[in-house]
This record gives structure tokens, sequence and C-alpha cells, in this order.
């Protein structure tokens, strides 16, 4: 059995994040991706069973790769609005440096795909987090919600906000970025 190479993974999710980003899901091709990887497309056969197996596996990784960047592994996760607010803040900066990985997540996540790769999934992106989500819960800390609605009340501000200032070309400030966590801890949090 041939091993795989990490490099041309690397390389067929780089240049497959560029196509979708840039031509959208239906736009892209294997022989597209091929192409921007400087890859012949029966090397991308290699690696994946076929266009949705790797846009899937594509999407997989990068969530991973977000959730892990909310925070250094083996770091103890204790609810606390401090531990709610570095996450918060490593999110903001996951979505900055990373703006064609997110673009991709963005994307994916309005497609039909993302229902099976969710429920197949889900619980594997960041094991961590849903565990601080539900710690959180038993100590009071946070509202009684589904981890999803959590998670949306906030980071969907931020991540809307930072789509904003990109448009308009303008960085957000210290004081708006506060302003963006304490309304969103104050949506999902029991103190007021």
């Amino acid at each position: 059995m041939r091993v795989k190479d990490e490099d041309k993974v690397t390389r067929i999710y780089r240049a497959a994040m560029k196509v979708i980003n840039l031509e959208g899901f239906q736009g892209c091709s294997m022989t597209k991706i091929a192409t921007e990887a400087d890859l012949s497309p029966a090397t991308i056969y290699l690696y994946f069973e076929n266009k949705e197996d790797m846009i899937q596996k594509l999407f997989i990784h990068l969530k991973a790769r977000m959730g892990h960047s909310y925070f250094t592994p083996g770091t103890e996760l204790s609810p606390s609005k401090g531990t709610f607010r570095t996450i918060w803040l490593n999110h903001y900066q996951y979505i900055v440096e990373n703006a064609d990985e997110y673009d991709f997540l963005e994307n994916f996540s309005n497609c039909p795909l993302i229902d099976h790769v969710e429920k197949e999934n889900k619980p594997d992106y960041c094991p961590a987090f849903e565990a601080l989500f539900e710690e959180s819960k038993v100590a009071k800390l946070v509202q009684p919600m589904n981890n999803d609605i959590i998670y949306s009340l906030l980071f969907a501000p931020i991540s809307q906000m930072v789509k904003k200032s990109k448009h308009l070309g303008t960085p957000l400030s210290t004081n708006e970025l506060i302003q963006i966590f304490e309304a969103s801890w104050k949506a999902v949090s029991y103190s007021i």
C-alpha cells in the first residue's frame, strides 16, 4: 500500500479552498483543484474518493483546526467568564488570521452537505469545547440552552462584525471588541 504524502493533502486542501471560495461548490471540479494544486487529477483520487469526500474531509479538518485554535491543548478549561472571553478572542484572531479557511467554513455551513457532516462528526470537532459548555451549564454560568445556540450567540456577532469591518476596510477597535463580547456574554450567561 502506498504511503500518503501529507504535503500533497495540504496542497489539495489549499487549492480546494481557493477554487471553492472563488467559484463556489458547483463551479469547482477535481480538475480545477488539481491544476491549482499543481497535481494530476488522478493524484487527488489517491487521497479522496470523489469531490464530495474531499470537501467533507476538508470541512472536518478546518472545523477541528478552528476549534483547537481556541485554546492550547492540555489547558484546563474552567467554567468562567474569563475562559469564555479568551476563547472568544481566540475565535476572533482565527477568523482575522485565517480568512480563506473561515470563508470556506462559512460557505460549507450554508450548503446541503452540512447536515450529513454535522450529524456524523460534530462532537469530534472540539470535545473539550462541548465539555466546557456542559460544565458551565451545571455551574449555572451559562443558561441551559442547546450548545449550538450558545455557540451561535457567542460567535455569530463577532463573525458578522469581522465580515463588515473587512468589507469596509476598517478594523474593529478594542472598544468595539469589548462591546461585542459583553453583548454576546449577556445573551448566554445568567449574570446581568
